[in-house]
């Protein structure tokens, strides 16, 4: 069994990239204006979905190394969350799909 405070890589790891929100939306309450556009909103989506498709590569990959390392239960977790980041962009594409069509 690995030793649970030992970093299983020896090199350090970061991982940034900015998100930027900025909207027309107002909180305040509790009103939200409407989105500028519906091809905003479609691009955004279609952003978003490739950035959730990137993250979830980086933690299959992230799994496969604990994996390796011995963190069974920490992997199969990773794994399982994989899983529902794979559901969450079929149910995105049909979204996206779904305006393409109809737009």
């Amino acid at each position: 069994m690995p030793d649970k405070q030992k970093n299983p890589r020896k090199q350090s790891y970061a991982h940034m990239h900015m998100h930027d929100h900025d909207s027309d939306n107002t909180f305040g309450n509790n009103q939200i204006e409407t989105p500028a556009s519906t091809a905003e909103d479609l691009a955004l989506l279609k952003y978003m979905l490739e950035h959730n498709r990137q993250h979830g590569q980086e933690l299959s990959e992230i799994g496969g190394r604990l994996r390796g390392a011995g963190y069974t239960l920490a992997a199969e977790l990773i794994n399982e969350a994989v899983e529902f980041f794979s559901n969450a962009n079929v149910k995105l594409e049909k979204a996206v799909g779904s305006i393409d069509m109809e737009g």
